[in-house]
């Protein structure tokens, strides 16, 4: 098994295991342990290649949901990639992350690209009101993020979220359904297992995070996904995330009949979670 993977499984027993104190610390130095030892897994010039897994169709997505006014946060920026690509199509953006190995490859990414309307501070997810003001954003995104957040802190990081964001704004969340999981190295370590042992601590579901979201005060949700048109274009498609919960119920109840690739890929959390807009 590779150094890192080891140093995954790890850090991620001790993530399960410790309060919310000891996590707190625990975060940033498991995050930045692994990313020392994968550094080597993205040495090359292209930012697409650095990053562990956001593709620029979905950054070509993300551009049709953001405007000119809007000061943007993304939970996790990684490498900085996302951060790139979205900077022409917004007023302003900070990345965060916990990986100080990513946080300077990030920098770097941006130096290099000239771009000027992004910050980039090392925060964790449940740190947004210690270092943001209340109603301070119009969007928030994470792309492969809130799996990796303790379920403890996973509610707290939606409140927060909730807290930094203006009325009438959105938190677009990317994350794996647990229901076609494990996604985390556990996989490919260890195939037969059907729960995440890596740093995946909190694989969830469509109906799981929108209960959790709606008692905090979100009003109103919508799943999205691209439609891919000629010359390598993308469409936006928005759909009531009630059709995408009658999905999920179906692959409860049938998974063996139902396991299908295509449908992997439509349950797969592609969320849009709105605050109200005279909240």
């Amino acid at each position: 098994m590779d150094k890192w993977k080891e140093l995954e499984f790890y850090y991620a027993d001790l993530l399960r295991k410790s309060d919310a104190s000891e996590r707190r610390k625990l975060y940033k130095e498991a995050y930045s342990a692994v990313a020392k030892l994968r550094i080597e897994d993205f040495n090359c010039e292209n930012p697409q290649n650095r990053t562990a897994g956001t593709s620029d169709k979905l950054t070509r997505l993300f551009s049709l949901m953001v405007d000119k006014r809007d000061r943007v946060l993304e939970v996790g920026c990684g490498r900085g990639y996302t951060c790139m690509k979205l900077a022409p199509y917004v007023k302003s953006m900070v990345g965060i992350d916990v990986s100080e190995p990513s946080i300077a490859e990030s920098r770097i990414v941006l130096s290099r690209g000239n771009i000027k309307n992004v910050e980039i501070k090392l925060v964790s997810a449940f740190e947004l009101v210690e270092y943001f003001t209340k109603d301070e954003f119009n969007v928030c995104l994470s792309i492969d993020v809130f799996e990796h957040l303790h379920p403890d802190d996973a509610k707290d990081h939606l409140q927060q979220v909730f807290q930094v964001l203006k009325p009438g704004g959105k938190y677009i969340i990317v994350t794996p359904n647990r229901l076609t999981g494990p996604h985390d190295i556990t996989r490919d370590v260890f195939p037969e297992e059907r729960e995440a042992r890596g740093f995946h601590l909190n694989e969830t579901t469509y109906s799981e995070i929108i209960n959790i979201m709606r008692a905090i005060g979100f009003n109103k949700f919508r799943c999205f996904f691209p439609l891919k048109l000629p010359k390598k274009n993308i469409k936006l498609i928005i759909v009531p995330y009630n059709l995408i919960i009658i999905f999920e119920s179906l692959y409860r109840v049938f998974p063996n009949l139902l396991r299908f690739r295509v449908l992997e890929r439509l349950i797969a959390i592609h969320l849009i979670a709105y605050k109200p807009e005279t909240f």
